[in-house]
């Protein structure tokens, strides 16, 4: 019976074999290398699927990771900063403007943020809003930073940027600058603005020049860039010079 049951199994082969053949033709090989091509294809399609689904997940993942990162170091960078209130010179600030304008006084003196501060609280406050409170000075590497508590409106001026920001600026909030210090001639200065952030959203740079021109007071002959804000300073400064988290001030010479 075993044997019996084989060649039946054969002959049923057989006739199916005979009946594809008879249906396809010579077309069968090319019928079967489709079907297994197609088999193949969705194996591939399934795998693609699931790999860029593992790549999003890991994308995502590695994006959050790195804003972390950034966040992070951003906020160590904050913590390092040392901010000295702007006030009147007459302690560290004044004292080394004393020595620096006596004749036979050092070539130039160096300040940290406390002894600026000093140096620039006159001016400053001749440029800032009159709303402006609290305002302090820092230096980092080879920019000055400022920032105060101001009324926002202030900062926008009458002009279209105040029509186009609108509500945005109502109420009081923390404007902070960072920019270069440099001497424009005996007894002026202009600071800069590289970076300014306003509400905590630092402002795109094409914006800079308009903030900077609707928030000063300060009125000078002097031709400025349009980013500038014009800062007194001793008549004693030849030149200024900021470079490793210091502000180096150079004798002028005395007649």
């Amino acid at each position: 019976m075993g044997c019996l049951s084989r060649i039946g199994c054969i002959v049923v082969l057989a006739v199916g074999g005979v009946g594809a053949y008879w249906l396809y033709g010579d077309r069968l090989p090319s019928v079967l290398s489709r079907a297994a091509s197609g088999a193949a294809s969705r194996v591939t399609d399934a795998a693609t699927k699931a790999s860029e689904r593992l790549d999003s997940n890991q994308g995502a993942r590695i994006a959050s990771e790195n804003d972390a990162a950034r966040r992070a170091e951003r906020a160590k960078r904050e913590r390092a900063i040392v901010w000295a209130r702007l006030t009147p010179a007459g302690s560290a600030g004044g004292e080394s403007i004393a020595r620096l304008a006596r004749r036979n006084g050092p070539a130039f003196v160096s300040l940290r943020a406390p002894e600026l501060a000093g140096v620039l609280a006159t001016g400053m406050s001749k440029v800032l809003p009159s709303s402006a409170t609290r305002p302090e000075v820092a230096i980092v590497d080879e920019q000055v930073l400022v920032r105060t508590v101001v009324a926002l409106r202030d900062v926008a001026g009458d002009g279209a940027l105040r029509g186009l920001l609108g509500v945005a600026l109502d109420g009081r909030d923390t404007l902070r600058m960072a920019g270069t210090l440099d001497l424009v001639r005996p007894g002026l200065a202009e600071y800069r603005v590289r970076e300014l952030r306003l509400k905590g959203i630092d402002v795109p740079p094409r914006l800079i020049p308009a903030l900077v021109g609707a928030m000063h007071r300060a009125v000078t002959a002097d031709s400025l860039p349009s980013d500038a804000l014009p800062i007194p300073l001793p008549k004693a400064v030849a030149d200024v010079r900021v470079a490793n988290g210091k502000v180096t001030l150079y004798k002028a010479v005395v007649p």
